[in-house]
């Protein structure tokens, strides 16, 4: 079954549109306004946009041209009252594939959607959407589950920008008691990323044992990245190691956004390990350890969070983000992530042009 998003403030028009691609057994979602419309077909990945101009909050030019500027493929089809041909020349020029004037022949639009998702059919830059959901579902079920562990709470939560992405976090607990806690953001997004994702989560868990410390780890991956895949394959990695008997953390951070450890003696960023992975196969890394307290923080996070953007194009921002997860009140691991996740979903109206991932962990 195919699936149409269609973007479209008119609740009469909207109304019609789902009700008569419905149907012809279409598999319909809808948005009212341009952001909300945006961030459905990416998480979605639909086979056809029906897309207004005059939308609220996004302009339909501003959200096709931010489509293919992001990479997104997927056929337009573009709705307006407006009959200058300079208008259809413009839509053309940001990216539409086709254009319907309203008042239009509900009859010739479900010939024109007819006709572009054909012709979709035979393009290799659209992946099936069957085959595009079950890759969600795989890469969502690499990702661990909320842990209670003793000394220990870890949650967290990735989103990519696309239907897959290259986020990954992971938590590997050991025979001693003690647990592994890794995030780490592969330069990239969409299938590229994620299969390498997938291929260096895979790493982390054959090299991660307890007897390899954080920086021998990041060693190891970084030597791998160089030597045996396609130049400029970069990724940002962070990797601790929590001893719950000492409450001791033990951690090597390879050019990823400073996880910050929010405590009661204030904030602390940490940063300390060496450079991004695969850049340069001889960087050194070190490993920094710090002993923690009860109802001690910390939040990893990756760039999705901190580079997301309101409608003034600010930053989120790193300050913005260590300001709120100081001010938060508890320690609950579960609760501290959602907060953190709806403030930036606030600010930046839930458009989240990057993947992103956060993770949380509370001291017991």
């Amino acid at each position: 079954m195919h699936r149409i998003v269609v973007i479209e403030d008119d609740p009469l028009i909207l109304r019609g549109l789902r009700d008569n691609l419905q149907l012809e057994s279409y598999e319909v979602l809808t948005a009212v306004d341009g952001e909300d419309g945006y961030r459905l077909v990416r998480e979605k990945q639909p086979d056809l946009v029906i897309l207004d101009l005059t939308l609220p909050r996004l302009h339909g030019y501003d959200l096709c041209r931010r489509m293919r500027l992001n990479g997104l493929a997927n056929p337009v089809l573009m709705l307006t009252a407006q009959t200058n041909e300079m208008d259809r020349v413009r839509g053309f020029e940001v990216g539409a594939d086709d254009y319907v004037t309203k008042p239009f022949s509900v009859r010739e639009l479900l010939g024109r959607v007819r006709a572009l998702l054909r012709r979709s059919e035979g393009r290799i830059d659209l992946a099936n959407q069957d085959e595009l959901d079950e890759a969600r579902k795989i890469q969502e079920g690499l990702l661990p589950a909320d842990e209670q562990i003793i000394g220990l709470r870890v949650c967290g939560l990735c989103r990519p920008a696309c239907s897959v992405g290259g986020d990954f976090f992971d938590v590997l607990k050991f025979d001693d008691g003690s647990v592994g806690i890794c995030i780490a953001d592969v330069c990239g997004k969409g299938m590229p990323a994620a299969l390498m994702m997938a291929s260096l989560q895979a790493t982390v868990k054959a090299y991660a044992s307890i007897p390899i410390r954080p920086r021998d780890l990041c060693t190891k991956l970084n030597h791998l990245l160089c030597d045996s895949f396609a130049a400029h394959t970069l990724v940002s990695f962070f990797y601790a190691v929590f001893s719950p008997d000492r409450k001791r953390l033990t951690y090597c951070n390879a050019g990823h956004n400073p996880p910050i450890l929010s405590s009661a003696s204030g904030t602390t960023r940490l940063h300390e390990g060496g450079g991004i992975l695969g850049a340069f196969r001889d960087w050194g890394f070190e490993d920094r350890k710090i002993d923690l307290q009860a109802r001690d923080r910390i939040v990893l996070y990756t760039d999705g969070i901190t580079e997301c953007r309101n409608l003034s194009d600010e930053f989120f921002g790193e300050e913005r983000l260590i300001e709120f997860v100081d001010a938060f009140e508890g320690a609950d691991a579960l609760a501290l992530l959602h907060a953190v996740l709806a403030a930036a979903t606030t600010f930046s109206g839930g458009n989240f042009d990057d993947d992103l991932t956060v993770v949380s962990v509370s001291i017991a």
